[in-house]
């Protein structure tokens, strides 16, 4: 890819060459030398369709100073500006095309996306090729006095919706959660606590008492989840600062985690994958388990929270 300068309006157009044809609009000259001989400095092409909308190819064989040029100049014009509702506009991008009738291969000229509207529904490139690079044999643009210029458009609609996101300090709300698991030895996999609530928001604790993922085996599993999430598409989060305890029923030798973090429906529930190794949870002189029971307690403070709403742009 070649990047190359243009005049001030057409700044950020680049040119490349490329295997695949135009995808809207072909126009083929034939007898291009004759022209501006014979005063046809102006070519309009037939209308074409793309994104709904009606447009033309609008070529200058030497340039659009009057034929007085050394270069062609080429624009896509929208034709169909009668049926856009005032101040209203089209934006597109768009890509010219000029055939290597040797290689079988395309010069493309590209620029930045444009705003096609009632007053200014014309863009392209007023030096999209000089004549002499044109008519060079060995570049194959013009072959038996015959060239072929293509446009691909690409209209970009803006969006119709849009959305607000605010965070919002809240009355800080604290709360205590303690939870007696009873007949350890017997538990599966995973339980769950009962659901409690903090700050207007219900929680549960998750317990994985032979460990989670690849922690299984080895360490204890605890999380803090948040139950109301809704779905995933509900951006709604809650920023909460909390702790998880295993209490120590002989000693009181506590072992505490601390986080804090936002919860949402991506993100329902954190905690320790590793919170104590499975073989501190068993020893006979800790009194993490006893009569086969432990017991959790959590701590949760909700500091602030997200919220959202829908906007028409």
């Amino acid at each position: 890819m070649v990047t190359t300068s243009f005049e001030e309006d057409e700044a950020g157009a680049f040119r490349e060459i490329g295997d695949i044809p135009p995808a809207h609009y072909l126009l083929k000259l034939e007898s291009f030398s004759l022209l501006s001989k014979n005063g046809v400095n102006k070519i309009k092409s037939k209308n074409f369709q793309a994104g709904e909308h009606q447009w033309q190819m609008v070529l200058f064989p030497r340039g659009n100073n009057g034929g007085k040029d050394e270069y062609v100049s080429i624009y896509l014009m929208l034709e169909s500006t009668s049926s856009l509702p005032a101040g209203k506009g089209v934006n597109a991008f768009f890509k010219f095309f000029l055939f290597d009738q040797l290689r079988g291969k395309y010069l493309t000229v590209q620029g930045r996306v444009r705003r096609f509207d009632r007053v200014k529904y014309e863009w392209g490139f007023a030096k999209f090729i000089c004549l002499q690079d044109l008519k060079e044999p060995t570049n194959g643009y013009l072959v038996n006095d015959t060239c072929l210029f293509g446009v691909e458009v690409i209209v970009t609609e803006p969006t119709s919706i849009g959305e607000c996101l605010s965070v919002s300090e809240v009355a800080k709300t604290s709360g205590k959660y303690k939870w007696v698991v009873n007949q350890y030895s017997e538990l599966g996999k995973e339980r769950f606590s009962d659901e409690f609530a903090v700050g207007g928001y219900k929680w549960k604790l998750r317990l994985y008492p032979k460990g989670n993922l690849k922690h299984e085996g080895f360490s204890l599993s605890l999380f803090l989840e948040r139950v109301d999430c809704g779905s995933a598409t509900n951006g709604h989060e809650v920023k909460g600062e909390f702790t998880l305890e295993l209490n120590d029923q002989f000693n009181k030798d506590h072992v505490e985690r601390k986080a804090t973090v936002w919860f949402g429906a991506s993100n329902k529930n954190w905690g320790w994958a590793n919170f104590i190794e499975l073989k501190e949870v068993t020893e006979g002189k800790k009194g993490y388990i006893v009569e086969d029971r432990c017991i959790i307690e959590a701590e949760l403070t909700v500091l602030c929270e997200t919220s959202q709403r829908i906007l028409n742009c």
